[in-house]
């Protein structure tokens, strides 16, 4: 069975930014490369394609879930690239329907039957879709492809799902896992319960899976962007972040899994029974009732692989545990190697005496030897049946082993079919097996299937997780038993094909579900009876339930997909009973040992599936491509999230809608950053926000002149300097001439030394590999704490170390005046990671402060004015602005910013700022574009070597 993980891995590591991702691009041109010093890296760097974007749409009808998936990517190279799509869905889904296009090309997921030796099965070369079914906790639907240069690829996945209620709460989880910024990044949930929510929440995003994501700016509450709107019945769920938000959360795009977490209101002790079409379901969750009595055996693989974290976490869970053990239970506790160790010959009363010897013990417990999982049952069941016989208890009790272990069996009996045999005939059904598997060695399919086969549930824990942890929380679901021997009946004349109905125990907090079909659609009422056993009592629920004719809208986005050939709609609560049947069909094939028996439940879980479009491990999917293209792949409408596969079809494939041309947003390059910039001809702007105080002053260079701007070469180890370019002065401008920023170059030396060399047509890359990237062209690379995003002909992102970043805007005009000139703006967004003793014409008042004051004849001295607003009226006055020991006559001025886009108000310094920097504008030129010499301010210190770098 598809057990996947997770939602839609896309390979590419390198992303284009909000610009170009809000179209297809212009890809006319080429990426410029000089001769590389690693072919591979730029090799890499070429061949990643560019994710335009990722949306994710669910619809949750009555804790039955239908998502779709879409992705959008870009092939950038100028040459056919192969890549691999990877999809990872939660592990009891099913997938429903994969739809592939490339270019003009749409190739359709198709569910087939699997052929026993799948010989015939199709392997196109070039696209191909695969299914693994390996014994390990997850399993991924990957989707090979090739990407013609310059061209497009659409993807879109479609799984289904019936959400399980865990400690109280039904939890959707949605893996949002682009591995780039998307330009448009959504995920949007749509939750539908008739019998009323409760308690809906949306924590922030979970990752415990991948490294290198965070948490974003808040541990808790949702995840930014997230909007919420829920009445009693229905709750809209959208999370929408924009690129900047992205990037706080994870600079390589968002890493996480989005978590909708809710429960349902319940009135009736008997459970919510919902009737469709001519299908029921009944949700079973019954509440306050006393727990009942229950009998446990903690068995813990003490083999000598479980040495270290593994064993120190899991001691720890068990010690949580035992103080968790209620009065009325019984425990004992097993550790196993190539030898049994048990703690007490029987199970004991739970004291506090008790509990602390069984603390004591665990830790005396000392990993050595081989894994004797069929010895360790053994004796755990052994124990729990002598209990159980010599003990004629009134009260009615609950019998579990709880098993860890993190190997396969290597000593005693090995054999997996025996141990199997001699575990369900040492329980005869009476005691139930809770499973762990530890890490990534574990023999997971024998600790699945000797949960099935004996009433209990499976859980695994990566080798990264933290194995405690998640010890406890499984323990959590078990910990309170509240009834015992559950039989839930219908009339059978009345229903057929119905799920499972006998349960040997209900958990607090969980939720049992059984789906059913009607003989009669035009059935009045269906009788429902519960017995089922709880402490002394043997408790009887009876209802008759009224059976309502309904049918299903076609309103709700995610409605189930119509079977076709005439037949009528499908409807949620069908999907469920087909989700259900096929399920338990699987689970009953997987514990079977007849040959015959299993091959009937194959061919009738393969049926079902292949009549539901489930992918299984009897069923495959393989993709067909129709003779007829498509004419709407740039509609907007026919790529926007969709929820099902007949939609996908329908919107990409039909007829009655109008391609329309193919939209490009012009670039936006207002980032709301810092206004601590240099831009212009060359303008100034010195933000103090704790002052509440912004200062503007202008440098006359010449051209050829190279200023340094940011000077921190001995603490952080950066330097940034601006080379000056020329341009005539406008008609009647007081100026001879005007100069722009042509060339900005960042220089870093730690952790190791490299360089940036930035115009508005390019960036030299040079980080021990030489990259030349293209400013026409958004692209992210980055490595060993550097980070460069180009979006195209808008602006470079530098990011170092995370706590140091800088903006570069790109100011283009298409036909320039002759006083204009292509030039660049300098923006500081991210300070935090310069030092004290920064110097350069902008880096000297980063870590400052500044007051203004008042001379004047009207006012008396050193009267504070407001530093938003000027003083008017009569008398002179002089405005005087105290930083860093200087006192700096100032004016007020309006200066506009981030490339005219916004004016801002601010204290602007005359004369070159000769009042305002240290020393003068010429001790701030730099002998050529690499020179990280200090001259001025207190960073000055004598360094081993030359000051000088030469260029490279």
């Amino acid at each position: 069975m598809l057990r996947l993980l997770g939602l839609c891995l896309a390979l590419p590591l390198f992303a284009g930014s909000q610009e170009e991702t809000q179209s297809w691009g212009d890809t006319s041109e080429q990426i410029g490369l000089r001769v590389p010093r690693q072919l591979r890296l730029l090799q890499r760097l070429k061949t990643k394609p560019l994710m335009t974007e990722f949306s994710v749409k669910s619809t949750i009808i009555s804790r039955y879930a239908f998502t779709t998936v879409s992705c959008r990517m870009l092939n950038r190279a100028s040459e056919d690239q192969d890549i691999e799509f990877q999809m990872q869905i939660p592990a009891a889904a099913f997938i429903t329907n994969f739809t592939m296009i490339v270019g003009d090309n749409v190739y359709q997921g198709e569910i087939t039957e699997k052929e026993k030796k799948s010989r015939d099965r199709i392997n196109e070369k070039r696209n191909t879709t695969t299914d693994n079914n390996e014994e390990k906790g997850t399993d991924t639907f990957r989707a090979s492809l090739v990407i013609p240069s310059k061209d497009k690829a659409a993807f879109f996945l479609s799984y289904e799902e019936l959400l399980q209620r865990r400690l109280g709460k039904y939890e959707h989880v949605i893996s949002v896992r682009p591995q780039q910024l998307a330009g448009r990044l959504t995920v949007d949930v749509n939750i539908l319960e008739r019998s009323g929510l409760t308690s809906l929440e949306v924590p922030p995003l979970l990752n415990s899976r991948q490294k290198g994501s965070g948490k974003g700016e808040d541990d808790s509450g949702p995840p930014p962007s997230t909007v919420i709107n829920k009445n009693e019945t229905f709750a809209n769920i959208v999370f929408k972040p924009s690129v900047v938000q992205q990037a706080k959360i994870a600079q390589n795009g968002i890493l996480g899994d989005f978590i909708i977490r809710y429960d349902v209101k319940r009135e009736q002790s008997i459970g919510d029974i919902q009737v469709l079409n001519g299908y029921f379901v009944h949700y079973f969750a019954p509440k306050d009732l006393p727990p009942l009595p229950k009998n446990v055996v903690f068995v813990l693989d003490i083999s000598a692989s479980m040495v270290g974290a593994k064993l120190r976490q899991t001691r720890e869970a068990l010690v949580t545990i035992l103080h968790d053990l209620r009065p009325q239970d019984r425990f004992n506790i097993i550790g196993f190697s190539n030898r049994i160790k048990v703690w007490k010959d029987r199970l004991i009363p739970v004291t506090p005496e008790n509990v602390r010897d069984g603390k004591l013990y665990i830790f005396h417990l000392s990993p050595t030897g081989g894994t004797d999982i069929n010895g360790a049952l053994q004796t755990a069941i052994r124990l729990l049946n002598d209990y159980v016989t010599h003990n004629d208890i009134e009260d009615r009790s609950v019998s579990l082993v709880v098993f860890l272990t993190d190997g396969k069996p290597t000593f005693g009996e090995t054999s997996t079919p025996k141990i199997l045999s001699n575990t369900k005939e040492a329980t005869q059904g009476q005691i139930c097996i809770f499973t762990v598997g530890i890490g990534n060695d574990v023999d997971y399919k024998l600790l699945e299937k000797l949960s099935l086969e004996n009433c209990g549930l499976t859980r695994r824990v990566r080798e990264e997780e933290n194995a405690g942890a998640q010890l406890i929380g499984f323990y959590d679901e078990i910990r309170t038993p509240l009834l015992s021997d559950i039989h839930i009946n219908y009339p059978p004349a009345l229903v057929e094909h119905a799920t499972k109905t006998l349960f040997p125990n209900y958990f607090n907090g969980s939720e049992i579900v059984i789906a059913g079909k009607l003989v009669d659609r035009k059935l009045d009422q269906l009788h429902v009876e519960v017995t089922a056993s709880n402490s002394k009592k043997f408790l009887i629920l009876k209802t008759d339930v009224p059976v309502e004719p309904q049918k299903v809208g076609n309103d709700i986005t995610g409605s189930p997909r119509p079977k076709g050939d005439g037949e009528e709609d499908s409807n949620h609560i069908e999907r469920l009973w087909s989700y259900l049947t096929v399920k338990e069909l699987l689970s009953s094939w997987l514990q079977s040992n007849n040959r015959q028996e299993k091959e009937q439940l194959r061919q009738k879980a393969q049926a079902l599936a292949m009549s539901y479009r489930f992918l299984t491990p009897f069923t495959s999917m393989r993709l067909r491509k129709p003779d007829l293209h498509t004419d709407t792949l740039d509609d907007p409408r026919g790529m926007s999230a969709v929820t099902g596969p007949e939609t996908v079809v329908q919107s990409l494939q039909g007829t009655g809608m109008q391609p329309e041309p193919s939209l490009k947003k012009p670039h936006d390059p207002r980032i709301k950053i810092s206004k601590t910039s240099v831009d212009g001809d060359p303008h100034f702007v010195v933000d103090f926000p704790s002052n509440k105080l912004t200062v503007c002053f202008n440098i006359d260079g010449e051209p050829g002149d190279i200023l340094r701007l940011v000077s921190d070469h001995m603490d952080s180890g950066v330097t940034v300097n601006g080379e000056l370019i020329g341009a005539p002065a406008p008609p009647n401008g007081h100026k001879k001439q005007r100069t722009y920023f042509r060339t900005i170059t960042i220089l870093i030396n730690k952790p190791q030394r490299s360089y940036l060399e930035i115009t508005p047509n390019r960036v030299i890359l040079d980080g021990g590999d030489r990259l030349v990237l293209p400013c026409n062209q958004s692209v992210v690379v980055g490595s060993r704490g550097l980070e460069v995003s180009v979006s195209a002909n808008a602006n470079i992102t530098v990011t170092i170390q995370s706590t140091i970043a800088f903006v570069i805007l790109i100011h283009l005009y298409k036909k320039p005046a002759p006083f204009q000139r292509n030039h660049l703006g300098f923006y500081i967004s991210n300070s935090k990671g310069l030092s004290r003793n920064c110097h350069g014409l902008l880096g000297q008042f980063l870590n400052q402060e500044a007051k203004l004051t008042e001379e004047s004849t009207a006012y008396s001295r050193n009267h504070t004015v407001n530093p938003l607003h000027p003083q008017a009226g009569g008398g002179t006055s002089e405005t005087v602005l105290k930083v860093k020991g200087h006192h700096v006559p100032v004016v007020w001025k309006q200066r506009k910013i981030y490339n005219g886009e916004e004016q801002i108000d601010c204290w602007f310094a005359k004369n070159n700022a000769a009042k305002l920097i240290d020393g003068d504008y010429k001790d701030y030129l730099a002998a050529h574009p690499f020179d990280t010499e200090t001259t001025l301010g207190m960073s000055r210190r004598s360094e081993t070597g030359s000051h000088k770098d030469g260029s490279p």
